[in-house]
């Protein structure tokens, strides 16, 4: 019971503290690439903190499991470093019943993976692509930010200052691209003191109203140009007026992806096996990780990290590579399987290693003994 205790605080204690730093790096890159998106004007920088927050589910469905094949890795090898593991098994303590004592703690994460795979990241992602189809429909006046270069519709807009209430842009400048039949390029440039918003109730479309400026329009290698001075000009804006329904086979619940099975979509068929398949990465990882784990106390506890870790990455990847395959039609289901047996069964011989060795041993010398 000490022992079971024992390895269970380390395995918990160190999974958590793995899993907690791969994913604030792997959250960091992901979080850069949504302010480029709010630079662009693609996203309220408002939202930054929901999208993420709604994507964190599927980062720790992948993340928890390499955080519990690090933390075996780990724990088992400075155990093997201190001689701990010797005296265990000096004491009467087999490698399987280690395995037995580290089953509690690799079937709670096992089950906590259950759960982000077919209930919290399915619901986290239709969220953030709800989010993101309403950014797309929502447009991008709304969004603009002072002294950037945003793009708006087929327009490029800078705006020096928005207005105190918030409602108009100041010193305003659009530019705009149009290819002629014949192949050349018209270029268009507006210069306007202030730019709002203007929404017309009887044909429904929305306009943005530039007040007290010029329109330029001239080709490229011609002196030649026209100038128009205004008062009041105005350009309609594209928006879509219906959101966009959910359409990736991630975002939609379990319940929904196992009634598309009967329907013979590929696209279900590949979501739903890998939902099934994330849950079963972390035991099969952790039996790898115990085998892998074991070192001599002079060759150091990081010896076999690097290549253990690339293992894993190898057992991810084909899990990737056939799903695409079975969505694709080329391979059937059972591929998926017989990737996770493959592994299970390297895993059960890399345990079993030494003890064929020496039984491999014991009758070689027996054969030996009874040939002479």
């Amino acid at each position: 019971m000490i022992i079971r205790r024992y390895l269970a605080s380390q395995l918990l204690t160190t999974t958590l503290a793995v899993t907690a730093l791969l994913t604030l790096i792997l959250m960091g890159g992901r979080v850069i690439k949504y302010f480029g998106m709010a630079a662009e004007g693609k996203l309220d920088v408002e939202l930054l903190s929901a999208v993420l927050l709604y994507r964190l589910p599927g980062f720790l469905e992948l993340i928890i499991p390499l955080g519990l094949f690090i933390a075996v890795l780990l724990v088992f090898g400075r155990m093997y470093i201190d001689n701990e593991i010797s005296v265990l098994m000096a004491s009467g303590i087999s490698r399987w019943q280690l395995v037995g004592f580290s089953l509690p703690t690799i079937l709670l994460v096992t089950l906590c993976v259950v759960s982000f795979s077919f209930y919290l990241t399915p619901h986290g992602n239709e969220a953030s692509e709800k989010l993101f189809n309403q950014q797309a429909n929502r447009n991008t006046f709304d969004m603009v930010r002072e002294g950037q270069f945003q793009r708006i519709d087929n327009n490029m807009l800078y705006a020096r200052a928005l207005s105190p209430d918030k409602t108009q842009l100041l010193d305003v400048t659009l530019y705009n691209e149009k290819v002629r039949p014949d192949g050349s390029v018209e270029h268009t440039m507006i210069y306007a003191k202030n730019a709002r918003r203007y929404f017309d109730d009887k044909t429904e479309l929305t306009y943005i109203e530039l007040s007290e400026g010029y329109r330029y329009e001239l080709m490229a290698g011609q002196l030649n140009y026209s100038q128009l001075h205004f008062q009041s000009y105005r350009m309609r804006l594209t928006l879509n007026a219906e959101e966009k329904e959910i359409s990736r086979s991630r975002s939609f619940s379990s319940t929904i992806i196992y009634q598309r099975l009967k329907t013979g979509d590929l696209l279900a068929l590949g979501e739903w096996l890998w939902r099934c398949s994330m849950p079963l990465i972390a035991p099969i990882a952790a039996l790898l990780a115990l085998s892998l784990a074991k070192v001599n106390p002079r060759q150091g506890r990081y010896l076999k990290l690097l290549p253990a870790i690339l293992l894993y990455i190898s057992f991810v990847v084909f899990i990737g590579a056939t799903r695409n395959s079975i969505e694709k039609g080329k391979l059937l289901p059972m591929a998926l399987w017989a990737v996770h047996l493959s592994y299970f069964a390297l895993a059960l011989l890399l345990l079993c290693w030494d003890s064929l060795i020496l039984r491999y041993q014991a009758w070689k010398q027996a054969r030996q003994g009874v040939t002479r």
